[in-house]
């Protein structure tokens, strides 16, 4: 065979080496140069496309990678939403979604109106500028804001603005595609979005709790699964005539609590997502530009108003909710660089705006200077805001992040099952230790014990994962484990009523005590039938605020998420305890009797109820009345949640206890 000199080669092997050297050198050089990674890409796409080198063609692989990317790209946007951050910030996240959507995108149409594009396109145009994406979320990570009101407020509301600019995108789509009446479109789009809700509401999460719990931890299987119930959603949303970005944003949405955002899991779809295939889509996304029209005037007045149709929006929006809602000045102007950054959905959406004829060159180079601008200037502005924001005094993680249970208990098949729902319920995952005294035999058998547990764990769908340790010394072995692995609460049995430290391992976990802050969720009854109702017991002096009750309540409002929402507050007064009663869940029943706690339970009781007691604060925080409650003749379980350490940085009320999904 000749030595083939021809340049550029018409060979796959050429398309994907320029490719994949785009996709690395791109991010690395722009993130050199003080820009964010996903620019180079863009940039590295229009240089090596056929409007400046001309190196390789969009059409084919490059093409088809980015359409999986873009689908990839509006799943993650789905998986990675924070709905606890939504549920526990729902008015200021209504409030400022509602805002930082309607200005923009009425602002946006006006702009495309006044340069005589058509009103279908004005509305896709002003949907571009209606979402946000959350691309300076790492520095307000960076500087300990996680928890911080605003930061809590701006995840809220890209819950909103995606789901809203998606749907409006959703119908612009279906009214270009269809030559029908208006009216009958917008029947037809609110049919396809009802059909594709059913399908990620009641068919995706069922089918992927079974597949997961069939599978197990087998991590090729589980990963492809992910694959195919997300283009099966964009599947749906395209035989329903939606866009299938669309079904692929609900299926993230429906997915958001069986992935745990810290399992290997979600690493895998991240790594296959933000390593391959979201790059290919904006690879392509830049060979779709053409570089003479940017000095176009057309183009340069379209971009310019394009920015003071978003900056003017966002701040807006920023600046009345924080009155509003009354954050402080820093707060706002944090708010207002979060919500600033167009970013996943804006193109997302510019790309089907090409591809379905909407969008002309002019719109689409526009469109990316105004990402390029604002992805700029958002992580200038977090940067400062987060600078004068005081950073709440303890930072922790959410409460059913990682949640701990001992391999080796024994008659522990009900707190494995429990371990599992309460990490299922809120997107964590279980991790199984096992100690062993010496190497050799005992570190086998503790090995094999902890991967029969975790078996056991994944049967029930539960995300799992195993630690084995050889140590002399099982509290320092368990202090190393709850450290190296960032435990977020310990399940165990409570063995003796004396010390809060017998509901791990007796008297020696005095040293765990002091080296780990970390909430023990005591088993004094693990009960025998499986958890339908949730009943949150409070005698009167739980009535007042409490660490101890208030870790209670976060683990009541965990465990009523774990059997849906089924759940009671049982208090000798209805005022105090009503105002719990919503953190626990939004339809909790309150029962009001005077009576002694435990004769309330007694005749509230039923078979599958889990009694939550809070701890009392003091050297022995078991309630006097635990061992009557677990005594009864129902069979419900009895849990005593106790921080362990009275500086404990995971527990310092409700409020940090069912925090972000990112965390630090």
């Amino acid at each position: 065979m000749p030595l083939a000199l021809d340049f550029p080669p018409d060979s796959a092997e050429w398309t994907f080496f320029v490719c994949f050297a785009v996709i690395l050198v791109g991010p690395l050089l722009f993130e050199r140069l003080g820009f964010p990674g996903i620019i180079g890409v863009i940039i590295g796409g229009l240089l090596v496309g056929p409007g400046v080198l001309g190196w390789i063609e969009r059409e084919g692989a490059v093409e088809s990678l980015g359409d999986l990317g873009i689908l990839v790209l509006m799943f993650l946007a789905g998986l990675e939403l924070d709905l606890d951050e939504f549920r526990a910030n729902r008015r200021g996240a209504v409030t400022f979604g509602a805002l930082t959507f309607t200005i923009p995108l009425a602002l946006g149409i006006v702009v495309a109106l006044s340069f005589d594009y058509g009103f279908a396109t004005a509305m896709l145009f002003g949907s571009l500028w209606a979402s946000h994406t959350l691309v300076a979320y790492p520095i307000v990570q960076e500087h300990g804001l996680l928890r911080d009101r605003a930061v809590g407020i701006a995840g809220g509301g890209t819950v909103m603005t995606d789901t809203l600019a998606l749907s409006v995108l959703a119908i612009v789509a279906g009214s270009v595609a269809s030559d029908a009446d208006p009216v009958v479109v917008l029947l037809e789009v609110v049919v396809g979005i009802g059909i594709l809700a059913l399908f990620c509401v009641f068919v995706l999460p069922t089918v992927t709790r079974r597949v997961f719990a069939g599978v197990g931890q087998h991590r090729g299987a589980r990963f492809l699964f992910v694959v195919v119930a997300l283009t099966a959603a964009a599947l749906v949303a395209d035989r329903a005539g939606i866009e299938g970005i669309v079904g692929a944003f609900f299926a993230g949405l429906a997915l958001n609590r069986l992935v745990p955002s810290r399992s290997r899991l979600m690493e895998q779809i991240e790594f296959a997502g933000g390593v391959l295939l979201i790059p290919f889509f904006l690879l392509s996304t830049g060979m779709l530009v053409v570089p003479e029209a940017f000095t176009e005037p057309r183009v340069l007045a379209i971009a310019a108003i394009s920015l003071t149709v978003v900056f003017a929006g966002k701040f807006t929006a920023a600046f009345v909710s924080s009155r509003v809602l009354g954050l402080s000045r820093p707060q706002g102007r944090l708010l207002f660089g979060l919500s600033l950054a167009q970013a996943a959905a804006t193109l997302a959406a510019v790309t089907i705006g090409v591809d379905i004829g909407l969008f002309d060159t002019p719109l689409l180079n526009a469109t990316l200077v105004v990402v390029i601008v604002t992805v700029l200037v958002s992580s200038l502005v977090t940067r400062s805001a987060a600078r004068r924001v005081e950073p709440t005094p303890v930072q922790g993680d959410r409460l059913a992040e990682t949640i701990f249970i001992r391999a080796d208990l024994k008659d522990s098949s009900a707190m494995r099952r429990l371990a599992a729902r309460l990490a299922m319920a809120k997107g964590g995952n279980v991790l199984v230790g096992a100690i062993a005294p010496a190497a050799g035999t005992p570190l086998e058998a503790a090995r094999e014990q902890a991967e029969t547990v975790a078996r056991e764990v994944s049967a029930q769908g539960a995300e799992v994962s195993t630690v084995v340790r050889v140590d002399t010394s099982e509290a320092a072995a368990l202090a190393a484990i709850v450290a190296e692995h960032r435990v977020s609460l310990v399940i165990a049995p409570w063995r003796r009523a004396a010390l809060a430290v017998d509901a791990v391992l007796g008297s020696e976990v005095l040293d765990l005590i002091a080296l780990v802050d970390v909430p023990v969720l005591g088993v004094v009854s693990a009960g025998g039938s499986e958890a339908r109702r949730i009943v949150l017991a409070l005698d009167r002096a739980d009535l007042s605020a409490d660490a101890q009750r208030d870790l209670a309540v976060a683990c009541a409002s965990v465990a009523a998420a774990a059997v849906r929402g089924h759940a009671v507050i049982l208090a000798p007064e209805g005022e105090a305890a009503n105002d719990l009663a919503h953190l626990v869940s939004d339809d909790a029943e309150l029962v009001v009797d005077g009576r002694s706690r435990a004769a309330a339970v007694a005749a509230i009781a039923r078979e599958g109820d889990v009694v939550v007691l809070p701890a009392r604060s003091g050297p022995s925080p078991l309630p006097r009345d635990a061992a009557t409650v677990a005594a009864l003749p129902v069979a419900c379980a009895v849990l005593v949640p106790t921080r362990p350490h009275a500086g404990a940085s995971v527990v310092t009320g409700t409020a940090t206890l069912v925090g972000s999904r990112r965390t630090a």
